[in-house]
């Protein structure tokens, strides 16, 4: 499960970093920075097929009249919550209108700014209540986590196949589900030591050729494997892409900076800390994100009738990101697994052993 034998051969030439869109950067840029889009004030869609792109990407199908009825069930409880707790009063137009419609609202494609600003609301608030619901439906479904891990890692792989198909410079790909014994370890060396704190039970590692193919990898991912708005706030770690540097030193993305949402410059400050059992110069790029799964039809029809919860839950991942001569860095020296493992394992024993008495003393 999850792997990819590592590919030989030359590839073909092709720029560093190709030309993006300025929706690409900003979806780009909250990755790096493990931004939220709550904190948002517009989107970036161009046209209605770009919305029913985005729906997909989300598990659902905007043609499907279960997943249209939902769309309106989630607008309107949206329009409830922004009512009666805050006083807004949404225009007409966006209660009435076909619900992928708000996408071009939020992206003044329709209407006016004042009508951006309502749809932008609607869709934070449809964004939120989503997460609460699918969870609630995780919750009744009767799915254990050993087939979800198993449902993710069929996604995460076919993303992985279809990235070697269409040439992309892919040099390897592993992962899965962690086992017990990790799990364990990782849950006695956390302060949190609870099972719902660990953000990295599946994981998926991809290696890629070059630096650059790093951003490229995440506009690929944000079009094809999780939409951006699920990605965990907060939890990514970047000790390899300087956001600032790489959109200043381009010509292109330096032009787009301007219609950026936030200004340039609040990269680092946003960044978690490196994981305190790393060696002093690993470096990956780490993201953890709620992946979409839509929930298979044998599993639906086991579940108690009356339930309106929809048809997706999520699938938390962490998804690492590296460049070949950096991966080849991380395994050498104190960057290097097992003694990262070492590290960790001498940690739990003087947790189990000695519990908050002080550090380890050295046995002669």
């Amino acid at each position: 499960m999850g792997e990819v034998a590592e590919q030989s051969g030359s590839f073909p030439r092709r720029p560093r970093l190709r030309a993006m869109t300025l929706a690409e950067l900003e979806r780009v840029r909250l990755i790096l920075r493990g931004g939220s889009v709550v904190d948002w004030y517009r989107l970036l869609f161009d046209g209605v097929d770009q919305a029913r792109a985005f729906v997909r990407l989300q598990g659902g199908d905007p043609d499907d009249p279960a997943d249209q009825a939902r769309m309106l069930a989630l607008r309107g409880v949206a329009a409830r919550y922004l009512h009666d707790e805050h006083a807004y009063r949404v225009p007409a137009e966006l209660l009435s209108c076909d619900p992928l419609e708000l996408f071009l609202y939020a992206s003044e494609k329709r209407g006016r700014r004042r009508d951006r600003f309502f749809a932008c609301l609607l869709l934070k608030t449809m964004h939120i209540v989503h997460h609460i619901e699918a969870r609630e439906l995780r919750f009744r479904l009767p799915l254990s986590q050993s087939r979800l891990a198993d449902l993710l890692a069929e996604k995460v792989d076919a993303f992985a196949r279809d990235l070697i198909a269409d040439g992309f410079e892919l040099v390897r790909y592993s992962g899965g589900e962690k086992s017990l014994s990790s799990l364990v370890t990782k849950l006695l060396v956390k302060k949190e030591h609870h099972a719902a704190t660990i953000h990295d039970r599946v994981r998926f590692r991809f290696v890629v050729e070059h630096p650059f193919d790093i951003v490229e990898l995440l506009v690929r991912m944000t079009q094809r494997l999780f939409p951006y708005n699920y990605v965990a706030p907060g939890q990514t770690v970047n000790g390899l892409v300087n956001f600032t540097a790489m959109t200043e030193s381009h010509p292109h993305l330096r032009a787009l900076a301007s219609g950026l949402q936030v200004g340039l410059g609040h990269e680092e400050a946003a960044l978690q800390s490196e994981n305190e059992f790393s060696g002093p110069s690993y470096r990956v790029v780490s993201v953890v994100v709620d992946v979409p799964i839509h929930v298979p039809d044998d599993v639906l029809a086991r579940m108690e009738r009356g339930t309106d919860l929809g048809r997706v839950v999520f699938g938390l991942a962490e998804l690492q990101i590296v460049d070949r001569a950096t991966d080849d860095e991380n395994e050498r020296g104190e960057n290097r697994h097992d003694r990262y493992r070492a590290r960790q394992l001498l940690k739990v024993r003087d947790r189990l052993e000695r519990g908050m008495r002080g550090a380890r003393e050295d046995e002669p």
